[in-house]
């Protein structure tokens, strides 16, 4: 019994140390990872396009500054991510790996499937928490993720390919306001978000049932989580983002929300494009 020894206080702490720091060097890691692969994802749904067919995907070099800048800002993040994954993830800003996601989902170039994979990359990152509360940016971050998705722009192909870019953006938005980062999130994003998702439940009636069914159970898990994080407002303060009350007052003696202008009433054709 002479053999067993116990571990001084200072090499059993030094030991939790090592650790933890390994623990945080691997989730680091992950994260660095992550990113790359969404990139990469989004790259490979490009090339598979017909219209991005004969656009430029070469390796770094010389003449890199002839890439296409949504094709060249997702490269720049994998070549990004990996020196992210040996150095410090908290002081990253979010903008810098959602920036190009976010390119890709405004721009009017792409089509329904490469928006639906930026949309899918984006839900990725959110539903991990990449995005945490205290990242430098993260107000400026979240606000640019509603206002990117809520302008959302692709071609319309076909039924099938709406439908599935409708549903992306409403995992995005619910995924927004389930975050940990939804702390950093303005009132107006909130109700952005909320008029949103009313608006595609109110067009979802022309289109197939499993949107419908979809738009319906994202709206009402967004009202849930919106008013289960009524208990951690302070009723008290005042700002300058908070809805008018003689606004308010219409909208209750009215009985309908506010929704946005932002989704056509309209019903699209093949081959026109859809504007959030």
């Amino acid at each position: 019994m002479g053999g067993l020894r116990a571990a001084s206080p200072s090499v059993a702490g030094s030991r939790a140390v090592a650790g933890v720091g390994s623990d945080y060097a691997a989730q680091r890691l992950a994260m660095a990872c992550v990113l790359a692969s969404e990139a990469a994802t989004v790259l490979a749904v490009m090339r598979r396009n017909v219209r991005w067919a004969d656009v430029r995907y070469g390796g770094a070099g010389d003449d890199e500054h002839l890439d296409h800048p949504l094709v060249a800002g997702l490269k720049a993040l994998r070549r990004r991510a990996a020196a992210w994954g040996h150095g410090r993830w908290t002081g990253v800003e979010p903008l810098l790996y959602l920036r190009p996601f976010l390119d890709v989902v405004r721009s009017d170039e792409t089509g329904a499937p490469i928006t639906g994979a930026a949309l899918s990359s984006l839900h990725k990152i959110l539903t991990l928490d990449l995005v945490g509360p205290g990242a430098p940016g993260a107000a400026e971050a979240m606000a640019a993720v509603v206002d990117a998705v809520t302008a959302c722009r692709f071609e319309v192909i076909d039924p099938a390919s709406e439908e599935a870019v409708l549903a992306r953006v409403l995992q995005v938005l619910l995924a927004c306001v389930r975050s940990r980062a939804a702390l950093a999130l303005a009132n107006r994003h909130v109700c952005t978000i909320v008029n949103t998702c009313f608006r595609v439940v109110q067009q979802a009636g022309t289109k197939g049932e499993l949107l419908q069914r979809v738009s319906r159970q994202t709206m009402q898990e967004v009202i849930r989580t919106v008013f289960a994080r009524l208990q951690d407002i302070d009723v008290t303060a005042l700002s300058d983002e908070q809805m008018e009350v003689s606004e308010w007052q219409v909208l209750i003696k009215s009985g309908k929300p506010k929704v946005a202008s932002f989704l056509p009433s309209r019903e699209k054709t093949r081959g026109t494009k859809r504007v959030l």
